[in-house]
């Protein structure tokens, strides 16, 4: 049997996830003929086909019988797993029912299994977590070694140069990790006077939290947009002049597609955290309130 398949599954969030890419890069590039699929969130995977010209499959497409003991798979699963000759895991650790599924069904691939929670005391980027647990492979970690080198210097491509809109994204995963509302509008008000166009992407929190007379503040010196999917946000991020986003998953999509980033930072550590990619640049204060609109304006222009 052929086996051309190589599958990367992943379930984390969307920073996690772009963190993910030099690995899928570094793999097409290693087995040009094979198929690189990730196996993910329908969204993330969507993004993935759109920004990396890979393969994706669902999730949610039957995957989770791989938890059970004795797994029944569908058919189609079957067939993939048995069709691949590597697989590489950010959902299971070795010692897992996961795992042994996966050995018992794709007998012949080789299994790899990454952990993305930096350990107590890690001190380094996140990048750097991935590439230690790949050095059991020397190919596989030189290839995404040279493939960060890559991104740090050139991104993956993906952004145009751009007269765009200055492209704000004020969401992120908790609330310690947003810059103030009111900053924002400053921010925007403030663009606005000097001449530039500015977008304040809406994402699904601000959809669902910010009322109307919130949303109204905008107005005048912002266009609100709303993303409603994963590759939407990309087509936004893609056509900025720059992006200025908090310490959240579209902060690290803006900045490996290329696009001027400025990712603001509190009580998360940079260090470890920062997006990758070669136009960005990050303001951290001890609390995303001490960040003023100063700082901001003067990391843009720089």
């Amino acid at each position: 049997m052929l086996r051309r398949n190589v599958l990367i599954f992943h379930s984390g969030a969307l920073g996690d996830f772009v963190l993910s890419w030099p690995l899928a890069l570094a793999l097409g590039r290693i087995y040009a003929q094979s198929r690189i699929i990730y196996v993910t969130g329908g969204q993330k995977g969507a993004l993935a086909e759109r920004a990396l010209r890979i393969d994706s499959a669902d999730i949610e497409g039957g995957w989770h019988h791989l938890f059970s003991i004795n797994a029944a798979p569908p058919a189609n699963i079957l067939r993939m797993l048995e069709g691949s000759h590597a697989i590489f895991s950010f959902v299971a650790e070795e010692d897992s029912i996961w795992a042994a599924n996966v050995k018992k069904l794709a007998a012949h691939a080789k299994l790899f299994f990454i952990n993305p929670n930096p350990p107590p005391g890690f001190s380094h980027h996140a990048s750097e977590l991935l590439l230690d647990q790949l050095r059991v492979n020397p190919v596989v970690s030189t290839a995404v070694s040279q493939m960060l080198k890559s991104i740090q210097d050139r991104g993956i491509g993906a952004s145009r140069p751009a007269s765009g809109p200055v492209v704000l994204h004020p969401g992120a995963g908790a609330e310690h990790k947003r810059w103030p509302r009111n900053r924002f509008v400053s921010l925007s008000s403030k663009l606005h006077d000097a001449g530039r166009e500015v977008n304040v992407i809406l994402g699904e929190v601000e959809r669902e939290r910010w009322s109307a007379t919130e949303r109204a503040s905008f107005t005048g010196v912002a266009q609100l947009v709303q993303s409603q999917t994963l590759v939407d946000l990309f087509t936004v991020l893609a056509g900025a002049s720059a992006v200025i986003a908090n310490d959240s998953g579209p902060a690290h999509l803006a900045g490996i597609i290329g696009a001027p980033t400025i990712a603001l930072f509190g009580p998360t550590d940079p260090t470890i955290w920062r997006p990758i990619g070669p136009k960005v640049q990050i303001i951290r204060g001890a609390s995303m309130d001490a960040i003023s609109v100063d700082q901001v304006l003067e990391g843009l222009n720089s």
